[in-house]
Formats: structure tokens, C-alpha cells, sequence
């Protein structure tokens, strides 16, 4: 088969995007292999699935070199060399959506040739589009530095003659130092959230020494870079992680709900996931009734599409269960359905099967309907996703419970513990926690129920009631009393 990788690639061109490779290949100036050429023709015919027994490197050969033995270097080299120019032009789509950074190199070309009279045009230009920029993210002040570095090296070679630049002023000599570190700063805050908000949910090792000592400086010592509305909102963002402060949850509510004109898309979305993470983390902690305040910041995320992490790809798979549950949570079923049926074909088709039959598993769950939600969990053909897998198990066992198939449960608590024990490391401890203390409670609960002994549950009701970090603990709790009371 010609190579996977070319084909893949070529695959996830466009209809236009193919035919403009096609004069990519064509042009003197990026090939001059005919064989190249040639190749990239007969592939055009399979575009885009690129499928079938004639997309063997053998049969192609014969089709391409016909009466010549095949020469599998040869084959090999020509697909090399059409996967390169791939390679190239994806690089090219690349560097053409950018006008920013081709202007910036411009200047760099322009200074080294020192063009002066088109370097002073196009300067003029960029720092016009630059001081345009809506968001001031990393990028803008890195450009910004950038800028003011190619200004710098003009001035060198120049000799100051100031016809255009008329100061050289401590605002040119100190770019580095406002510029570049506005860069760093907002960069590494907010890399560093990142980590902190995934160690909640993975097992990751990272060294803060460092990045604790810059912390100490932007709220103990600095009074200028924290003011920037970038850096402002991942220092609040890293604090709300680490402090759990109720203050830092409502400064960033109120930037998400008010930063549509300030803060990008991926600023946004970001923000809402570290929300919803200090929400969840809260209930586990103990806290009630915030299934109204989560379903409000889903509901201005879902408002501001903020239900992908950039504004062209597929509703994010877990944020969309994520959604369901806590609506449900809320007592709006009206809402939950309407929610499922107009968003559920936004999901990605991979994921799609598991995120609406988990949705309406869970919905026909809450309204009492445990054998369709079963039916729902067993219609689902293939689980990617280990954060799917767990609440699909979750629902299962309870469905089960509800119907009175303990026998069932039995089995498939055995099969969960083994799941969890394989899976462990994929997990956070804190999440992993969480996970087997369902479990265990559960197991607990169908044992004693099996055996009617209410002194056992009633002990149960009460261990569970001092164990925060466990999943269902609601459910787990209602069922422990309803059987008490019966």
C-alpha cells in the first residue's frame, strides 16, 4: 500500500485545498520530478478515501512506469517526495494565514538588505495592525516585541538618523523588559494552570519551585505586569486552583460573563472548564445545592460557544455529558432533552454513539425509566474514552440495583474493580479516590440488601455520610434510607 501517512494527510485536504496542491506540485518552482507529478495524479482519482487494492505500491507502480519491473526504492522515493511537498504545502497554508508573522519576517528580510525607504513603509503598517489586535494575548506582546526588536536593529544600522523615528526614547530601549516579559509571564501562568487543573484529574510530576517564586513576585513585589488583563486572568486562574478562595471564583465569573470584547475564544473556554472544575471540587468537598450555579455557567458557556475549544471543531464529548448530568441534577429535564436534541449531532461521529446514548441513559435514569436506561448503556457499541467509560459503569450498576438484577451488579462490580485496578495510573488519586469509594459503598449496599440486614445499612448511611470524595453519593445515600425505612 502507498505510504499511510501521504494518504492520511492528503485526506484531510479540502476539495480546494487538493486542487491547489495539485498546482503546488505542478509549479517549477517546488518540483521539477515528472514522476512526482504523475503520482499525485493517479491519486486524485481515489481522493479522499483513498481506499482499495489499486493504492498498492505495486499496481500503482505498474499504472505509473508501464513495461518497467517494479523498483521498490524507486516507488519509495517518488512517495517521499510527494509526502515532502505535502509537508510543504501544509507549511505554506500555514505561513499565509498569519499576516502578522509574514510581516514581521518582511521587516527582518527588509532589514537585512536594508531596504530603508520599505522597511520605514511596512513598519508603519504593522504596527498599525499590531495596536489593532482585539486580544492582547501571548502572541500580541510577543509580536509587539518583535516589532520593536526590528526597530531596534534599523536604528543600529541606520545610525539614528531619526528621520522616521523621531526619539529614541526609553520606550524603544526597554521593549525587553515590557514586551517580552508580558510574554513570558502570560505564557508561563498560563502553562502552569494547565498543569495544576490536570493534575485533578491525572498523575502528573511538575516542579513549581520556580514558578512559585514568580507567583511570589507578581502579588508581593510587581504593581505593573499583573494589571494586564492576560496575565491578571491566569494568576487569578493558577490561585483559584491552588487556594480554592471563593473571591478568585467570582473575579474570573465575572471576566468570563463581561470578557467577550477582551478575551479570545480559547481564553474563555478555558476559563469556564477551571469554573465548573472548582464547582465539582467543592461538592466533593462537602458543599450542596451547586447544581444551579453550574448549570448558569454552562448555560453562558452554551450562550458564547464555548462548547469546543476553538470556534471550528465538534462539541467537546465530556463537557457535553458533563452538561446532561448537571442539568439533570438542577430538576430541569424539559431543558436536558431540548439540550440533547439540539446539540447531540455537534458531537464528533467517533464519540457521538457514546455521549447521546450516555445522555438519554441518564436522563431516562432521573425520570425513572431504569430498564430504557439500560437499553440506552447497551446500545453503545464502542467507549474511547476512559472518562466515559467510568460513568457508564457508574449508571449501569445503579440501573441494575434499581431493577433488582443484584446478580448482575455482583458480576459487574468484580469486572469494575479489575477495570480500576488496570486503570489506575489514569487516573488522579483524588479521582481514583472517588471512584472506588463508589464502588465500595455500592458493593456494600447490594450485599446487605441481598442479606435484608438494615443495621448494616444503616452503619452504611452513616460512613457514607462523613466520605465527601465519592461519586453518587446522593443516590448512594437515598437508597441506604429508602431501605432503612422499608
Amino acid at each position: 500500500m502507498i505510504s499511510a501517512t501521504l494518504l492520511n494527510m492528503l485526506s484531510k485536504f479540502s476539495v480546494k485545498e487538493y486542487k491547489e496542491f495539485g498546482e503546488f506540485v505542478r509549479s517549477p518552482f517546488f518540483n521539477k520530478n515528472e514522476n512526482v507529478i504523475s503520482l499525485y495524479d493517479y491519486l486524485k482519482k481515489y481522493y479522499p478515501e483513498f481506499t482499495g487494492p489499486k493504492l498498492k505500491k505495486e499496481y500503482v507502480y505498474s499504472r505509473l512506469f508501464k513495461g518497467k519491473a517494479y523498483n521498490d526504492g524507486f516507488m519509495r522515493t517518488v512517495t517521499f517526495n510527494l509526502g515532502k511537498l505535502a509537508e510543504d504545502y501544509l507549511a505554506y497554508i500555514n505561513f499565509r494565514k498569519d499576516d502578522l508573522n509574514r510581516g514581521i519576517n518582511l521587516l527582518k528580510e527588509l532589514n537585512e538588505r536594508k531596504l530603508e525607504k520599505v522597511f520605514l513603509k511596512y513598519y508603519a503598517e504593522i504596527e498599525e495592525d499590531i495596536n489593532s489586535i482585539q486580544y492582547h494575548d501571548t502572541e500580541y506582546f510577543f509580536k509587539k516585541y518583535e516589532l520593536e526588536e526590528q526597530k531596534e536593529i534599523y536604528l543600529d544600522w541606520s545610525k539614528f538618523k531619526q528621520k522616521d523615528f523621531k526619539n529614541y526614547s526609553e520606550k524603544t530601549i526597554s521593549y525587553i523588559d515590557d514586551e517580552l516579559t508580558s510574554f513570558y509571564l502570560a505564557k508561563m501562568l498560563n502553562h502552569y494552570r494547565f498543569i495544576l487543573d490536570k493534575e485533578q484529574y491525572e498523575q502528573i510530576k511538575f516542579d513549581s519551585t520556580f514558578t512559585d517564586h514568580i507567583l511570589d513576585y507578581l502579588l508581593n513585589k510587581d504593581d505593573y505586569f499583573r494589571n494586564k488583563i492576560k496575565i491578571r486572568l491566569h494568576l487569578h486562574e493558577v490561585l483559584l486552583i491552588k487556594e480554592k478562595r471563593t473571591e478568585d471564583y467570582e473575579k474570573l465569573k465575572e471576566i468570563l460573563v463581561t470578557g467577550v470584547d477582551f478575551l479570545s475564544h480559547s481564553d474563555r473556554y478555558s476559563l469556564h472548564n477551571i469554573l465548573q472544575s472548582f464547582l465539582i471540587e467543592k461538592s466533593f468537598g462537602g458543599a450542596s445545592g451547586l447544581a444551579v450555579e453550574r448549570l448558569e455557567l454552562y448555560k453562558i458557556c452554551i450562550a458564547q460557544k464555548l462548547y469546543a475549544a476553538s470556534e471550528h471543531i465538534y462539541f467537546d464529548d465530556l463537557m457535553f455529558g458533563n452538561i446532561v448530568i448537571t442539568a439533570i441534577a438542577a430538576k430541569q429535564f424539559d431543558w436536558t432533552e431540548e439540550f440533547i436534541n439540539k446539540y447531540s449531532e455537534d458531537v464528533s461521529p467517533e464519540n457521538r454513539d457514546v455521549v447521546y446514548g450516555f445522555s438519554l441513559a441518564r436522563l431516562s435514569f432521573a425520570k425513572g425509566r431504569f430498564e430504557d436506561a439500560l437499553k440506552h448503556l447497551n446500545g453503545i457499541k464502542t467507549i474511547r474514552h476512559i472518562q466515559y467509560k467510568i460513568p457508564v459503569r457508574n449508571l449501569t450498576l445503579m440501573a441494575s440495583y434499581e431493577l433488582g438484577m443484584l446478580t448482575q451488579a455482583v458480576y459487574n462490580i468484580d469486572s469494575y474493580r479489575h477495570f480500576l485496578s488496570n486503570n489506575k495510573d489514569s487516573l488522579s488519586v483524588i479521582r481514583h479516590e472517588r471512584v472506588v469509594n463508589f464502588l465500595k459503598f455500592f458493593a456494600k449496599l447490594v450485599k446487605y440488601r441481598e442479606k435484608d440486614n438494615p443495621a448494616e445499612i444503616t452503619k452504611l448511611a452513616a460512613e457514607l455520610e462523613e466520605t465527601n470524595n465519592t461519586i453518587e453519593k446522593s443516590w448512594l445515600l437515598e437508597k441506604a434510607r429508602e431501605f432503612i425505612l422499608n
